[in-house]
């Protein structure tokens, strides 16, 4: 080969090479990024969801801090409540004690209540037969404590008391 042509195939090496470690940088700032806004994502929907005040200490989303308000302690006790006629319903105490809200907050999210909900449909003849309700209502229930359509299961249960 002539030597013109080794340096041309060499630049052309070195430009692929170049381009290929530049696209994989690239690539990579972008997932960290993306790893960073659904951190924040993850924050604002865990605040959301237990109903907590936040500090936010830095920029960085591992450095919030969650902290309980009483809607917070009303909806843990729905939960416990609901737990206690339910087991599956999983409450985590230890884990409330500690602290730890990411891992709560991973708790709550893998349990199934929709199953629960069914089971306690079937458990009491508090709703008509055949009547349909949303799959998310024992979880909004728990949440925000919305009565909607569960309301007569709830109160059958002794989970809520009937209004008069």
């Amino acid at each position: 080969m002539k030597r013109s042509t080794k340096k041309w195939l060499i630049t052309i090496l070195l430009v692929i090479v170049g381009s290929i470690f530049g696209v994989s940088l690239y690539n990579e700032k972008k997932s960290s990024e993306q790893q960073v806004e659904i951190s924040w994502g993850r924050v604002d929907s865990i605040a959301d969801e237990f109903w907590f005040d936040v500090k936010y200490s830095s920029t960085n989303s591992n450095d919030v801090e969650f902290f309980p308000t009483e809607d917070t302690e009303r909806m843990l006790e729905r939960w416990k409540a609901v737990t206690e006629l339910y087991p599956e319903a999983g409450y985590p105490d230890e884990v409330i004690k500690r602290g730890d809200w990411l891992e709560v907050s991973r708790i709550f999210r893998e349990i199934a209540f929709h199953e629960i909900q069914q089971e306690m449909i079937e458990d009491t003849d508090a709703l008509p037969e055949g009547e349909r309700i949303s799959e998310s209502s024992l979880e909004d229930y728990i949440i925000h404590r919305n009565l909607y359509s569960l309301g007569p299961v709830l109160v059958e249960l002794g989970l809520e008391e009937e209004d008069h």
